[in-house]
């Protein structure tokens, strides 16, 4: 396939080819970051699925993972530019199904990968680490300021999270030589950090946990005081979220066991910046999703044997149905934090670094597509440009940083983050399945197109089996959002305005193709000749 030059913004993207074989692996865990994840994960997992085991759900949500990690992998070989997804799926059903599928993956890396880290940052990992340190030193100032923290409207918690996306996106303007420094350091940290934490969970004893806890709500004091270790098992008691299940457990592994692995793709992104597309994609991806899944179940053991999975499953319960009645989210991280002031400072230091290591990534990695779009002309010319001094484009990073910002001011000022989570929470899934849909679909839509490309890197049935994986698990993912699966309706009454959500960005996106085509018809140019070309490098 050729490339012409008068249908693209210019000859050349501007991009230069930075980014090594562990370059990749390390922004591939630098997204996962997994304890942050597990730490999420294990709070809401047997909320919806009362009973499933973490080993087992971690285990089984790897299946996805795999899967996409194959076919990102090759199809980044076949297609090595910056955009990823975005520039295959463009050009395999077209520039309509292009654009939903692009105001898809941008929204969900703006609320699931950024907004919601962002907003963990502070009402997580920073909130816990000062509440466990006010416990451990019973310095009670330390804890107010430390429950002030994940208070909805215009609180410091809100403050902060504002000035950490300005952060998170300054970083990114500089360019992959200055972000490669920076998340090699970074994730240097957070290795540090989790181990720390992995040594906490080791230490523990498991008999002095009712202890701890009844302390910290004392001194977390007025109605908390009243809150004991007994009191949360009781509370769940009649709820059946306290006993192993086998069906539940293999339910949750798509929807749950899969969202640590979330974004470990992103790289993909970056493809146009990589050095040896072919292999170093490939072993990144899939190193990457071994390491996860043998340390999230080791975590997963570690927890049930210091925190008893009794007492686990039941503060999920509290949580999600009666979340005033805690100081703070009843997390792993926090009841680890609460052993010692030392134990405090490295739980709460792994997951603060962790969040700040992802949301740079997501920036960095989200604002390509947003390039990508760009220089196709689906967006306006000016996303496109790339910095001379830092090869970096900067109006495309720009714009992530100011949804950003927009996004964390809904979740902060929402009276509840979990329900505004949930009302977009079948954007997601959808998002993750497109890219696969059209995967699907390649080798028999466009042949010519697959032969020319993909075939060099791929068998036909390989790349369609891992695809169809894919489209089956986020399609039971939407399923379990949807429906009552044994253990009730996910969405429950967000069920309306969440389906209202995904219509209004399918509307979206075929404006914002409509847009496009309308702008480049003025210039003399027809848009959908652009997306019958690969961009050039």
């Amino acid at each position: 396939m050729t490339t012409s030059s008068k249908i693209f913004t210019r000859d050349a993207t501007g991009l230069v080819r930075t980014l090594s074989f562990f370059d990749q692996f390390v922004v591939s865990q630098a997204i996962i970051v997994l304890v942050n994840g597990f730490v999420l994960t294990a709070l809401f997992a047997p909320v919806f699925f009362p009973g499933a085991n973490l080993s087992l759900v971690f285990v089984l949500g790897s299946i996805p993972a795999f899967a996409m990690a194959y076919v990102y992998s090759k199809m980044s070989a076949a297609m090595p530019r910056s955009g990823g997804d975005y520039v295959w799926s463009t050009r395999i059903l077209g520039p309509i199904f292009g654009s939903v599928q692009f105001v898809f993956l941008l929204v969900t890396t703006i609320i699931v990968g950024v907004t919601l880290s962002t907003w963990s940052e502070l009402s997580i990992a920073l909130s816990q680490l000062l509440f466990a340190v006010g416990v451990t030193t019973n310095n009670s100032g330390l804890v107010q300021l430390a429950i002030s923290f994940a208070k909805p409207g215009l609180s410091i918690g809100y403050a902060i999270a504002v000035i950490l996306i300005i952060f998170f996106t300054s970083v990114a303007l500089l360019g992959l030589r200055v972000y490669s420094w920076f998340q090699r350091g970074m994730i240097v940290l957070y290795y540090v950090t989790t181990a720390g934490f992995i040594a906490v969970l080791l230490s523990i004893n498991s008999s002095t946990i009712p202890g701890l806890f009844n302390h910290a709500m004392q001194v977390a004091g007025g109605s908390y005081a009243s809150v004991t270790y007994s009191s949360i098992i009781d509370q769940a008691a009649g709820s059946s979220n306290t006993s192993f299940s086998l069906t539940n457990s293999v339910l949750a592994a798509i929807p749950w066991g899969f969202l640590t692995f979330t974004g470990f793709n992103y790289g993909t992104y970056l493809a146009g910046e990589t050095k040896s597309v072919k292999s170093s994609m490939y072993r990144a991806l899939f190193l990457s999703v071994i390491v996860t899944i043998v340390l999230l179940v080791i975590l997963a053991q570690l927890v049930y044997n210091d925190f008893g999975s009794t007492f686990l499953n039941s503060a999920s319960y509290v949580q999600a149905n009666n979340a005033s009645e805690l100081p703070t989210l009843p997390t792993t991280s926090f009841l680890a934090s609460l052993s010692s002031t030392p134990a405090a400072i490295f739980v709460g230091l792994s997951l603060f670094i962790g969040w700040i290591v992802v949301c740079v990534a997501y920036i960095v990695t989200i604002s390509r597509m947003i390039f990508a779009s760009s220089f196709d002309r689906l967006l306006p010319s000016k996303f496109s440009e790339v910095s001379d001094r830092f090869h970096s484009p900067q109006w495309a990073v720009a714009l992530v940083g100011v949804l950003c910002l927009f996004f964390i001011s809904i979740y902060w000022n929402s009276n509840s983050f979990f329900t505004t989570w949930l009302n977009f929470g079948l954007v997601a899934p959808l998002g993750y399945l497109l890219p696969l849909f059209a995967t699907l679909l390649f080798p028999f839509v466009k042949p010519q197109l697959f032969k020319a490309t993909a075939a060099n890197v791929t068998s036909r049935a390989a790349l369609v089996i891992a695809s169809l994986i894919g489209v089956a698990s986020f399609a039971f993912y939407l399923a379990a959002l949807s429906v009552p699966i044994l253990s009730g309706v996910f969405l429950g009454a967000g069920l309306t305005l969440a389906y209202s959500l995904v219509a209004g960005l399918v509307i979206l996106g075929l404006v914002v193709y409509g847009v496009a085509q309308a702008r480049a018809r003025s210039s003399g140019l027809d848009l959908k000749k652009v997306y019958s070309e690969i961009p050039p490098e």
